[in-house]
């Protein structure tokens, strides 16, 4: 019995009847209708039931979240659906654009060469085999593309065919140390030739060779094709001069040429299948 009495429950029956006993005595002091066992139970208890109303407002929050994400998902995609369509309509726009521009650039060529017939390509990656700017074309034997065709970008020469396959093509272009184009000087009219060499294809760029030691070109001069050897047609831009340098190997000098277009960044080509003169020497004036 002794332990009983010590024990936590007797405690706790001691408060509840305390608690009961003044809440009694209040409900009578106050003349209150509510029972004092009702009275208690919401004193002992008015805390708990606070407690739950707040748990109860948090389970409502995360159900109208959860709603709300459900939602925010639908409408999130209805957009990335959207983006794709618009940048679908963006690259449908760039590639008109882009086809429009080499028209324009076909018929500015064919205004001033007549005698041109050309093949529109894309370039559509380099030749592992070859580290010296070959250019790999997606038109070949079946649109008639032919070796030796000069590929150009609007005025400027861009290369030759070197190899050609049903449905593609291997260029080697201007930076290429194998190719070697007669040219000619527009200002001074001096002929020499244009080649490369590892070191300057490195660099971007590649050299007209043979001038005379008292050589009067320039920089600044403007480097053509000349027409001699039959598979350039005369007046096809080359490149600019930057510098005239004279050899360490003989008497002649050289100049060294930037290139008109960029081989790195051109993207569309035009290949010359036919053009009048091709295949026949042509002497230089």
């Amino acid at each position: 019995m002794r332990r009983f009495f010590s024990s936590v429950q007797f405690k706790i029956l001691v408060f509840v009847l305390c608690a009961v006993l003044m809440g009694t005595v209040i409900a009578v002091a106050t003349d209150n209708s509510v029972s004092p066992a009702s009275s208690v139970v919401g004193t002992v208890f008015a805390p708990l039931q606070q407690l739950a109303g707040k748990i109860a407002e948090k389970f409502s929050w995360f159900d109208s979240s959860f709603a709300s994400a459900g939602s925010l998902k639908i409408e999130n995609d209805k957009l990335k659906e959207q983006i794709a369509d618009y940048e679908k309509q963006l690259a449908d726009y760039n590639e008109m654009k882009r086809k429009i521009t080499s028209y324009e650039r076909m018929l500015e060529i064919k205004e001033k060469n007549q005698d041109f017939v050309l093949e529109n390509a894309n370039i559509i990656g380099t030749d592992s085999a070859n580290i010296f700017s070959s250019l790999i074309i997606d038109k070949g034997s079946s649109d008639g593309v032919s070796v030796n065709d000069p590929v150009i970008y609007g005025n400027y020469l861009v290369g030759v065919v070197r190899k050609v396959n049903k449905s593609y093509s291997v260029v080697a272009s201007v930076l290429n140390p194998d190719v070697n184009i007669s040219a000619i000087e527009s200002k001074t009219r001096e002929t020499a030739y244009v080649t490369t060499t590892v070191e300057y294809s490195e660099s971007g760029r590649c050299v007209l060779s043979g001038l005379q030691r008292t050589t009067s070109v320039s920089p600044g001069g403007i480097v053509l094709t000349s027409g001699i050897g039959g598979i350039y047609p005369k007046g096809l831009i080359i490149g600019t001069v930057s510098q005239v340098l004279q050899s360490e190997y003989d008497i002649s000098s050289y100049a060294v040429i930037e290139p008109g277009a960029e081989v790195d960044k051109i993207e569309d080509v035009f290949v010359i299948t036919s053009f009048k003169g091709q295949g026949v020497e042509e002497l230089a004036d």
